[in-house]
């Protein structure tokens, strides 16, 4: 956290964000059951249902498990050919193809990061409060569509697995996992030990893991600063993308963009104390050109894979900025 020596006046939409959401360094059980409230405004299926309709910008991966045959109708441009009826396209002299409906439950896995990049937060939240908080809006939103609830829950050397299942108890377990992870003393059952890894390396294999894990037909959620990516975890989630539907969503703090204005502040990861100048235009310069660098890098590459990139900053509405990258019209949107 950063206590500047002088005031720092930076605008911030904090005032604009509901309640439920969690505030300053802590996750809280509490507050992330609170949430539960909001999750009617998170309408997953009408997420799915605005990608699937991206024809050219992102294809659905729903397909094999998880689907039933609906209907056959005329081929429209866009439609993936390797859905085409050959037979109804030969008896009636034009293209047709099978439409398929999703299963009512289908399984939604959360990739939660955890990591010691992620306590940091100069306004509002630390960005791991923010994942907690994002990540248990979702559970609570994919309870409301009956789908089956998983978990990767990671810091700089564990993780936890919650396999996919349904009803409010797995919510409540994701829940319980979150918080426990604020604890670093914290050992669990379900939790698998790995040695300590550089950032890159960390996360290259928290994507070679999710990999392995991910059930076809999976929608995943990716929540994280992505402080570590490189192009071999994009190869990995290359690969999760070619059987399931990945959302980034990516966590930030205004700093990570732009440094305070000039002055002497006063910074602390809990434990010790340092003094920032940010005096220096020349460091002021590098700073956002390196954050600005690594963005559009993260663009980039998920745009390769026909991701979606959702960017919160730790004082910007969760909800407001999920709705948005989700595509639901802000005119069917109730007041929190």
């Amino acid at each position: 956290m950063m206590k500047p020596s002088q005031k720092h006046t930076g605008r911030s939409s904090s005032a604009a964000i509901p309640d439920a959401f969690s505030t300053g360094g802590r996750i809280e059980t509490g507050n992330l059951v609170a949430l539960q409230k909001l999750s009617r405004q998170l309408p997953l299926r009408k997420q799915r249902k605005v990608l699937s309709t991206l024809a050219g910008t992102h294809i659905s991966r729903i397909r094999g498990r998880g689907i039933d045959f609906s209907e056959v109708r005329q081929y429209q441009p866009g439609d993936d050919i390797r859905t085409m009826d050959w037979r109804v396209t030969a008896r009636t002299g034009s293209a047709h193809i099978k439409v398929f409906q999703e299963e009512k439950e289908r399984p939604v896995l959360l990739v939660c990061d955890l990591r010691s990049s992620m306590r940091f937060g100069t306004r509002r939240a630390l960005k791991r409060v923010l994942a907690a908080d994002i990540c248990a809006l979702l559970g609570w939103a994919a309870l409301n569509e009956g789908d089956r609830i998983g978990a990767l829950i990671f810091d700089d050397q564990k993780e936890i697995d919650l396999r996919p299942s349904t009803g409010a108890k797995q919510v409540l377990n994701l829940i319980q996992s979150l918080a426990a992870e604020h604890d670093s003393g914290h050992e669990s059952a379900e939790q698998t030990s790995s040695p300590l890894r550089n950032p890159q390396q960390r996360f290259e294999a928290i994507c070679q893991h999710l990999r392995r894990i991910a059930r076809p037909g999976s929608s995943v959620y990716f929540i994280s600063d992505w402080h570590g990516w490189s192009q071999d975890a994009f190869r990995q989630l290359y690969q999760v993308t070619r059987h399931c539907d990945l959302t980034a969503i990516q966590v930030y703090d205004r700093m990570e963009s732009e440094l305070p204005p000039p002055g002497v502040y006063d910074v602390t990861d809990g434990n010790q104390r340092a003094r920032l100048n940010t005096h220096s235009t020349t460091l002021r310069s590098a700073h956002r050109r390196a954050f600005e660098q690594f963005c559009q890098q993260l663009v980039t590459d998920t745009r390769r894979i026909g991701t979606p990139l959702i960017s919160i900053a730790t004082d910007q509405n969760p909800l407001q900025s999920l709705r948005d990258g989700f595509g639901i019209t802000r005119s069917k949107r109730t007041s929190p």
